[in-house]
């Protein structure tokens, strides 16, 4: 192993480090986890960047995983999260490549409006409310009932279902038995209003100078029934330098038997 791992807690949050050991890219990259999710959600591209020379980097938003807990989810919010991501950002330094995740994808939208990144990827995101508005489409999220017990007044209760976890966050012949266990035991709880709130931010496309890639997804995995290919929108919308869909691949596709075809993706986009 040609790196060194630590974690490396700051303010109210815990990151993952991954320190090459030897000679060092100048780009530095930091992964954002998704909803309910942690930092052990990268930690297959974290090995395989750091043993590529990347320092690589992974945040766990207050209150996932190794963060301090939040006591009352209603007190946080998408700004909160904004200054994790900046908090994270200023302990790392500069030329990072932010790449987010689902829920994350949007926020790291929203940061690169008023920071300068040397690069961005977006993971399985739509655009906000606003763009669809804009676009005249109208999302309808087909959730069964088992689901809608996970969400309270306050917070989105982790999957602990097996085969619910294998059934929406996975390609379901892609994915062995001990990596859903392993999700099972590490999904967390999610900010109800933080969610909302990420769904309802306006991004300005013309303020982002940052390159921006993004993997798509095929939104009917998690349920969804849209007129369109979301991502494909996001990209359009924010002027992508490249827009692609790896498959097989589920939403935690991080985690499947193929993740490195993902991984390799992610590495031509940063030396793009």
């Amino acid at each position: 192993m040609n790196f060194r791992t630590e974690i490396v807690k700051t303010g109210k949050i815990a990151l993952e480090h991954f320190s090459p050991i030897g000679e060092i890219n100048k780009k530095r990259l930091l992964f954002i986890h998704s909803s309910s999710h942690g930092s052990w959600m990268w930690k297959h591209f974290l090995s395989y960047f750091a043993q590529r020379h990347y320092d690589s980097w992974a945040i766990n938003l207050r209150g996932h995983y190794l963060s301090e807990p939040v006591e009352d989810w209603s007190e946080v919010g998408a700004q909160d999260y904004l200054e994790d991501i900046d908090l994270a950002v200023k302990k790392i330094s500069d030329n990072i490549v932010l790449i987010g995740h689902s829920m994350s994808g949007l926020l790291i939208l929203k940061y690169a409006e008023t920071h300068a990144l040397s690069g961005l990827i977006v993971s399985q995101s739509g655009p906000p409310v606003s763009i669809l508005q804009k676009r005249g489409i109208e999302s309808k999220k087909i959730m069964s009932k088992r689901v809608q017990r996970l969400v309270t007044d306050k917070a989105i209760l982790p999957l602990q279902d097996k085969e619910m976890i294998k059934t929406i966050l996975f390609d379901k012949n892609n994915v062995d038995d001990d990596t859903v266990l392993f999700v099972q035991k590490n999904m967390g709880e999610e900010s109800l209003r933080a969610g909302q709130e990420i769904m309802r931010l306006t991004i300005d496309p013309l303020k982002i100078s940052a390159p921006l890639y993004i993997l798509g997804f095929d939104a009917s995995k998690l349920g969804m029934q849209l007129p369109i290919d979301v991502s494909k929108v996001l990209a359009e919308e924010f002027n992508a330098r490249s827009y692609i869909v790896i498959e097989p691949g589920g939403h935690d596709y991080m985690l499947e038997k193929n993740w490195e075809d993902f991984a390799r993706q992610f590495e031509a986009w940063i030396n793009f």
